[in-house]
Protein backbone atom coordinates (compact mmCIF):
# COMPACT_ATOMS: atom_id res chain seq x y z
CA UNK A 1 0.00 0.00 0.00
CA UNK A 2 3.47 2.05 0.11
CA UNK A 3 2.62 3.15 -3.54
CA UNK A 4 -1.21 4.69 -2.75
CA UNK A 5 -0.68 8.51 -2.20
CA UNK A 6 -2.64 10.76 0.15
CA UNK A 7 -4.70 12.13 -2.97
CA UNK A 8 -5.80 8.64 -4.13
CA UNK A 9 -7.24 7.56 -0.75
CA UNK A 10 -8.62 11.01 -0.67
CA UNK A 11 -10.38 10.57 -3.66
CA UNK A 12 -11.95 7.22 -2.73
CA UNK A 13 -13.07 8.69 0.13
CA UNK A 14 -14.69 11.74 -1.14
CA UNK A 15 -16.08 9.75 -3.69
CA UNK A 16 -17.23 7.29 -1.34
CA UNK A 17 -18.91 9.88 0.70
CA UNK A 18 -20.51 11.31 -2.21
CA UNK A 19 -22.09 7.87 -3.74
CA UNK A 20 -23.30 7.24 -0.30
CA UNK A 21 -24.86 10.31 -0.22
CA UNK A 22 -26.66 10.01 -3.47
CA UNK A 23 -27.72 6.28 -2.51
CA UNK A 24 -29.37 7.34 0.10
CA UNK A 25 -31.20 10.31 -1.07
CA UNK A 26 -32.48 8.17 -4.16
CA UNK A 27 -33.93 5.52 -1.17
CA UNK A 28 -35.57 8.49 0.59
CA UNK A 29 -37.80 8.80 -1.95
CA UNK A 30 -38.42 5.30 -2.48
CA UNK A 31 -41.14 3.55 0.21
CA UNK A 32 -41.39 2.57 3.90
CA UNK A 33 -41.77 -1.01 3.47
CA UNK A 34 -40.65 -4.27 3.84
CA UNK A 35 -39.30 -5.02 0.54
CA UNK A 36 -37.51 -1.68 0.16
CA UNK A 37 -36.03 -2.43 4.07
CA UNK A 38 -35.19 -5.92 2.82
CA UNK A 39 -33.05 -3.86 0.45
CA UNK A 40 -31.92 -1.06 2.95
CA UNK A 41 -30.68 -4.22 5.19
CA UNK A 42 -28.72 -5.60 2.65
CA UNK A 43 -26.74 -2.22 1.79
CA UNK A 44 -26.05 -2.04 5.22
CA UNK A 45 -28.59 0.70 6.27
CA UNK A 46 -30.88 -1.37 8.84
CA UNK A 47 -30.66 -3.85 11.06
CA UNK A 48 -32.98 -7.25 10.22
CA UNK A 49 -35.71 -5.24 12.71
CA UNK A 50 -35.44 -2.33 9.77
CA UNK A 51 -33.84 -0.21 12.97
CA UNK A 52 -31.03 2.00 11.92
CA UNK A 53 -27.73 0.67 11.67
CA UNK A 54 -24.04 1.59 10.18
CA UNK A 55 -22.45 -1.73 9.18
CA UNK A 56 -19.93 -2.90 6.40
CA UNK A 57 -21.28 -1.67 3.02
CA UNK A 58 -18.87 -2.98 1.00
CA UNK A 59 -16.60 -1.04 -1.52
CA UNK A 60 -18.65 0.61 -3.28
CA UNK A 61 -16.09 0.06 -6.10
CA UNK A 62 -17.80 0.25 -9.38
CA UNK A 63 -19.39 3.65 -8.73
CA UNK A 64 -15.68 4.99 -7.63
CA UNK A 65 -14.24 3.77 -10.81
CA UNK A 66 -17.27 5.45 -12.75
CA UNK A 67 -16.99 8.93 -10.95
CA UNK A 68 -12.89 8.49 -11.10
CA UNK A 69 -12.79 8.25 -15.10
CA UNK A 70 -15.12 10.54 -15.26
CA UNK A 71 -13.58 13.18 -13.49
CA UNK A 72 -10.08 12.60 -15.08
CA UNK A 73 -11.61 12.58 -18.71
CA UNK A 74 -13.11 16.12 -17.75
CA UNK A 75 -16.32 15.48 -17.10
CA UNK A 76 -18.94 17.09 -14.20
CA UNK A 77 -18.11 14.29 -11.15
CA UNK A 78 -21.96 15.14 -9.81
CA UNK A 79 -23.16 13.52 -13.39
CA UNK A 80 -21.44 10.12 -12.85
CA UNK A 81 -23.73 9.75 -9.26
CA UNK A 82 -26.67 8.29 -10.99
CA UNK A 83 -25.07 5.48 -13.41
CA UNK A 84 -22.86 5.21 -9.93
CA UNK A 85 -25.92 4.11 -8.21
CA UNK A 86 -27.22 1.82 -10.94
CA UNK A 87 -23.75 0.10 -11.04
CA UNK A 88 -24.27 -0.18 -7.20
CA UNK A 89 -27.21 -1.72 -7.34
CA UNK A 90 -26.94 -4.15 -10.08
CA UNK A 91 -23.68 -5.17 -8.28
CA UNK A 92 -25.47 -5.90 -5.18
CA UNK A 93 -28.57 -7.98 -7.51
CA UNK A 94 -25.87 -10.16 -8.12
CA UNK A 95 -24.56 -10.84 -4.92
CA UNK A 96 -28.20 -11.05 -3.27
CA UNK A 97 -28.51 -13.93 -5.88
CA UNK A 98 -25.35 -15.44 -5.84
CA UNK A 99 -25.69 -15.92 -1.67
CA UNK A 100 -29.10 -17.58 -2.80
CA UNK A 101 -27.49 -20.36 -5.51
CA UNK A 102 -24.62 -20.55 -2.87
CA UNK A 103 -26.25 -20.79 0.04
CA UNK A 104 -24.01 -18.65 1.78
CA UNK A 105 -25.45 -17.74 5.17
CA UNK A 106 -22.70 -14.36 5.49
CA UNK A 107 -21.92 -11.51 3.41
CA UNK A 108 -19.90 -8.82 5.04
CA UNK A 109 -20.40 -10.36 8.21
CA UNK A 110 -24.06 -10.42 8.32
CA UNK A 111 -26.42 -12.74 7.61
CA UNK A 112 -27.74 -12.76 3.94
CA UNK A 113 -30.93 -11.57 2.90
CA UNK A 114 -32.51 -15.39 1.55
CA UNK A 115 -30.84 -16.85 5.07
CA UNK A 116 -33.16 -14.27 6.79
CA UNK A 117 -36.22 -14.12 5.07
CA UNK A 118 -35.95 -17.10 2.79
CA UNK A 119 -35.12 -17.90 -1.22
CA UNK A 120 -38.09 -16.69 -3.09
CA UNK A 121 -38.05 -13.22 -1.21
CA UNK A 122 -34.47 -12.83 -1.72
CA UNK A 123 -35.34 -13.65 -5.33
CA UNK A 124 -38.03 -10.30 -5.14
CA UNK A 125 -35.42 -8.26 -3.27
CA UNK A 126 -32.92 -8.85 -6.28
CA UNK A 127 -35.26 -8.01 -9.04
CA UNK A 128 -36.32 -5.11 -7.30
CA UNK A 129 -32.91 -4.10 -7.25
CA UNK A 130 -32.04 -4.02 -11.13
CA UNK A 131 -35.76 -2.26 -11.54
CA UNK A 132 -34.04 0.50 -9.13
CA UNK A 133 -31.22 0.33 -11.28
CA UNK A 134 -32.74 1.21 -14.04
CA UNK A 135 -34.81 3.95 -12.35
CA UNK A 136 -31.76 6.09 -10.96
CA UNK A 137 -30.68 6.58 -14.37
CA UNK A 138 -34.24 7.34 -15.87
CA UNK A 139 -34.93 9.49 -13.54
CA UNK A 140 -31.52 11.65 -13.64
CA UNK A 141 -31.30 14.91 -15.24
CA UNK A 142 -28.59 13.42 -17.86
CA UNK A 143 -30.06 13.83 -21.68
CA UNK A 144 -32.04 11.45 -23.29
CA UNK A 145 -28.32 10.18 -25.21
CA UNK A 146 -26.72 9.44 -22.27
CA UNK A 147 -29.31 7.57 -20.59
CA UNK A 148 -30.08 5.57 -23.61
CA UNK A 149 -26.38 4.93 -23.60
CA UNK A 150 -26.12 4.30 -20.29
CA UNK A 151 -28.74 1.79 -20.02
CA UNK A 152 -27.49 -0.03 -23.37
CA UNK A 153 -24.42 -0.29 -21.18
CA UNK A 154 -26.16 -1.57 -17.71
CA UNK A 155 -28.21 -4.07 -19.54
CA UNK A 156 -25.10 -5.57 -22.06
CA UNK A 157 -23.41 -5.83 -18.51
CA UNK A 158 -25.94 -7.61 -16.50
CA UNK A 159 -26.42 -10.59 -19.40
CA UNK A 160 -22.66 -11.07 -19.31
CA UNK A 161 -23.04 -10.93 -15.89
CA UNK A 162 -25.36 -13.55 -15.99
CA UNK A 163 -23.95 -15.86 -18.45
CA UNK A 164 -20.44 -16.07 -16.21
CA UNK A 165 -22.33 -16.51 -13.54
CA UNK A 166 -24.66 -19.51 -15.21
CA UNK A 167 -21.05 -20.82 -16.51
CA UNK A 168 -19.40 -21.06 -12.30
CA UNK A 169 -22.35 -22.73 -11.45
CA UNK A 170 -22.04 -25.45 -13.81
CA UNK A 171 -18.47 -25.47 -12.63
CA UNK A 172 -19.73 -26.59 -9.32
CA UNK A 173 -20.96 -30.35 -11.24
CA UNK A 174 -17.56 -30.88 -13.03
CA UNK A 175 -14.38 -32.24 -11.71
CA UNK A 176 -12.26 -30.79 -14.45
CA UNK A 177 -12.43 -27.37 -15.56
CA UNK A 178 -9.71 -25.69 -17.97
CA UNK A 179 -7.79 -22.09 -16.78
CA UNK A 180 -9.38 -20.85 -20.53
CA UNK A 181 -12.84 -21.67 -19.19
CA UNK A 182 -12.57 -20.14 -16.11
CA UNK A 183 -11.13 -16.57 -17.56
CA UNK A 184 -14.21 -16.60 -19.91
CA UNK A 185 -16.18 -17.29 -16.73
CA UNK A 186 -14.40 -14.18 -14.90
CA UNK A 187 -14.60 -11.60 -18.02
CA UNK A 188 -18.44 -12.67 -17.81
CA UNK A 189 -18.87 -12.76 -13.88
CA UNK A 190 -16.46 -9.75 -12.98
CA UNK A 191 -14.79 -8.02 -15.66
CA UNK A 192 -18.56 -7.04 -17.29
CA UNK A 193 -19.33 -4.69 -14.27
CA UNK A 194 -15.95 -3.46 -14.18
CA UNK A 195 -15.89 -2.73 -17.66
CA UNK A 196 -19.56 -0.97 -17.74
CA UNK A 197 -18.33 1.09 -14.75
CA UNK A 198 -15.33 2.77 -16.75
CA UNK A 199 -17.11 3.06 -19.85
CA UNK A 200 -20.19 4.68 -18.34
CA UNK A 201 -17.79 6.88 -16.83
CA UNK A 202 -16.80 8.28 -20.66
CA UNK A 203 -19.90 8.89 -21.36
CA UNK A 204 -21.19 10.92 -18.84
CA UNK A 205 -17.89 12.78 -19.45
CA UNK A 206 -18.47 12.65 -23.48
CA UNK A 207 -15.28 11.35 -24.19
CA UNK A 208 -16.42 7.90 -25.88
CA UNK A 209 -13.59 8.33 -27.83
CA UNK A 210 -11.35 6.85 -24.83
CA UNK A 211 -14.20 4.04 -23.90
CA UNK A 212 -12.44 1.59 -25.80
CA UNK A 213 -9.35 2.12 -24.08
CA UNK A 214 -10.64 1.90 -20.73
CA UNK A 215 -12.62 -1.25 -21.41
CA UNK A 216 -9.53 -2.78 -22.22
CA UNK A 217 -7.92 -1.77 -18.85
CA UNK A 218 -11.21 -2.76 -17.19
CA UNK A 219 -10.95 -6.09 -18.45
CA UNK A 220 -7.95 -6.75 -16.98
CA UNK A 221 -8.62 -5.17 -13.49
CA UNK A 222 -11.31 -7.41 -13.21
CA UNK A 223 -9.29 -10.60 -13.87
CA UNK A 224 -6.80 -9.83 -11.35
CA UNK A 225 -9.42 -8.67 -9.27
CA UNK A 226 -11.43 -12.26 -9.48
CA UNK A 227 -8.11 -13.57 -8.92
CA UNK A 228 -7.33 -11.58 -6.16
CA UNK A 229 -10.37 -12.46 -4.67
CA UNK A 230 -10.04 -16.91 -5.09
CA UNK A 231 -6.89 -15.97 -3.06
CA UNK A 232 -8.86 -14.52 -0.14
CA UNK A 233 -11.31 -17.11 -0.48
CA UNK A 234 -9.01 -19.71 1.04
CA UNK A 235 -6.02 -17.82 2.69
CA UNK A 236 -8.06 -14.72 3.84
CA UNK A 237 -9.10 -13.41 7.25
CA UNK A 238 -12.28 -14.07 7.61
CA UNK A 239 -12.53 -10.90 10.03
CA UNK A 240 -11.37 -8.78 7.29
CA UNK A 241 -13.11 -10.44 4.50
CA UNK A 242 -16.88 -11.26 6.77
CA UNK A 243 -16.61 -14.67 5.03
CA UNK A 244 -15.54 -17.45 6.52
CA UNK A 245 -12.31 -19.56 4.38
CA UNK A 246 -12.92 -22.63 2.32
CA UNK A 247 -16.49 -21.56 1.69
CA UNK A 248 -15.06 -22.13 -2.34
CA UNK A 249 -13.95 -25.67 -1.20
CA UNK A 250 -17.50 -26.22 0.66
CA UNK A 251 -18.97 -25.05 -2.48
CA UNK A 252 -16.94 -27.10 -5.20
CA UNK A 253 -16.34 -23.71 -6.59
CA UNK A 254 -13.82 -24.14 -9.29
CA UNK A 255 -11.86 -20.90 -8.76
CA UNK A 256 -8.25 -20.41 -10.31
CA UNK A 257 -5.97 -21.79 -6.92
CA UNK A 258 -8.49 -24.93 -7.06
CA UNK A 259 -7.83 -25.54 -11.11
CA UNK A 260 -4.35 -24.90 -10.36
CA UNK A 261 -3.87 -27.23 -6.98
CA UNK A 262 -6.05 -29.88 -9.23
CA UNK A 263 -3.56 -29.66 -11.81
CA UNK A 264 -0.42 -29.26 -9.88
CA UNK A 265 -1.65 -31.70 -6.41
CA UNK A 266 -3.55 -34.61 -8.27
CA UNK A 267 -3.50 -36.43 -5.52
CA UNK A 268 -5.56 -33.96 -3.45
CA UNK A 269 -8.22 -34.77 -6.30
CA UNK A 270 -10.60 -37.28 -4.08
CA UNK A 271 -10.35 -35.05 -1.25
CA UNK A 272 -11.07 -31.61 -3.13
CA UNK A 273 -13.84 -33.10 -5.37
CA UNK A 274 -15.69 -34.78 -2.14
CA UNK A 275 -18.68 -32.95 -1.81
CA UNK A 276 -18.90 -33.64 1.66
CA UNK A 277 -15.54 -32.24 2.75
CA UNK A 278 -15.50 -31.66 6.49
CA UNK A 279 -13.67 -28.70 7.99
CA UNK A 280 -10.20 -31.19 8.52
CA UNK A 281 -10.53 -31.63 4.95
CA UNK A 282 -10.84 -28.07 4.00
CA UNK A 283 -7.64 -27.69 6.13
CA UNK A 284 -5.64 -30.10 4.74
CA UNK A 285 -5.98 -28.62 1.36
CA UNK A 286 -5.38 -25.06 1.99
CA UNK A 287 -2.12 -25.91 3.89
CA UNK A 288 -1.34 -28.63 0.58
CA UNK A 289 -1.84 -25.92 -1.75
CA UNK A 290 0.07 -23.13 0.13
CA UNK A 291 3.15 -25.40 0.39
CA UNK A 292 2.73 -26.24 -3.22
CA UNK A 293 3.08 -22.75 -4.29
CA UNK A 294 -0.19 -22.46 -5.46
CA UNK A 295 -0.54 -18.98 -3.45
CA UNK A 296 2.62 -17.47 -4.73
CA UNK A 297 1.68 -18.61 -8.54
CA UNK A 298 -1.90 -16.92 -8.27
CA UNK A 299 -0.48 -13.93 -7.22
CA UNK A 300 1.71 -13.88 -9.87
CA UNK A 301 -1.19 -14.12 -12.29
CA UNK A 302 -2.59 -11.00 -10.13
CA UNK A 303 0.65 -9.20 -10.85
CA UNK A 304 0.76 -10.04 -14.66
CA UNK A 305 -3.07 -8.52 -15.02
CA UNK A 306 -2.34 -5.64 -13.13
CA UNK A 307 0.79 -4.55 -15.07
CA UNK A 308 -1.24 -5.15 -18.38
CA UNK A 309 -3.21 -2.68 -17.06
CA UNK A 310 -0.37 -0.26 -16.04
CA UNK A 311 0.39 -0.58 -19.24
CA UNK A 312 -2.52 0.60 -20.77
CA UNK A 313 -2.80 3.04 -18.58
CA UNK A 314 0.35 4.62 -19.38
CA UNK A 315 -0.87 4.86 -23.24
CA UNK A 316 -3.98 7.22 -22.70
CA UNK A 317 -4.18 10.75 -23.51
CA UNK A 318 -4.36 12.31 -20.08
CA UNK A 319 -1.87 14.49 -18.05
CA UNK A 320 0.90 13.07 -15.93
CA UNK A 321 -0.41 13.49 -12.72
CA UNK A 322 -3.95 11.99 -13.78
CA UNK A 323 -2.34 8.89 -15.00
CA UNK A 324 -0.24 8.66 -11.71
CA UNK A 325 -3.60 8.48 -9.89
CA UNK A 326 -4.78 5.41 -12.58
CA UNK A 327 -1.22 3.76 -11.61
CA UNK A 328 -1.72 3.78 -7.55
CA UNK A 329 -5.50 3.06 -7.99
CA UNK A 330 -3.67 -0.38 -9.37
CA UNK A 331 -1.66 -0.93 -6.22
CA UNK A 332 -4.52 -0.19 -4.39
CA UNK A 333 -6.35 -3.00 -5.95
CA UNK A 334 -3.66 -5.18 -5.92
CA UNK A 335 -2.94 -5.30 -2.25
CA UNK A 336 -6.80 -4.99 -0.90
CA UNK A 337 -7.11 -7.54 1.87
CA UNK A 338 -11.17 -7.72 1.53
Amino acid sequence: MDKVSRRLQDEISHISQKMEESLLSFFDKLPNDPLTNIIRYHMGWLNRDFKKEDSYKGKRLRPVLCSLVCKITGGRIEDSYPPGIALELTHNFSLVHDDIQDKDLFRRGRETVWSIWGIAQGINVGDAMISLAHKAILDSRLDYYKKYRLIDILDTAIFRLCQGQFMDVSFEERQDVEIEEYLQMVQGKTCSMFEASLEMGTVVSEREDLAEQFVSIARNLGLGFQILDDILGLWGDPKVTGKPVGSDLRQNKKTYPIILGLKERPEAREVVLNKDKTEKDIEYIIKLFESSGIMNLCKEKVASYLSKAREMIECLPLDKENIGLLMELTYYLENREK
